[in-house]
């Protein structure tokens, strides 16, 4: 079955998605936009604490990674 993920702090995420290469470019109402040349756009809630895990899932499916991948990397990094 599933493995079933927690909320991640919005600075670990943000930390995440710096190490990826990815920029805080702009805030569109309560959403922060983060950029990488050639890739699609990260929206990431800008006045959250945590980042809910199923926002999490959709991001990593777009940046490319797993959610194993992130969170052995929140456990050594954050």
């Amino acid at each position: 079955m599933g493995t079933n993920f927690r909320p991640l702090a919005l600075k670990c995420w943000e930390e995440y998605l710096t190490l990826l290469g990815y920029t805080n470019v702009r805030t569109k109402g309560s959403h922060d936009q983060w950029v990488k040349k050639n890739s699609r756009t990260i929206p990431v809630w800008g006045n959250e604490k945590q980042i809910p895990a199923m926002h999490l899932k959709t991001s990593c499916r777009t940046i490319g990674c797993t959610m194993e991948e992130l969170y052995e990397w929140a456990k050594t990094n954050c």
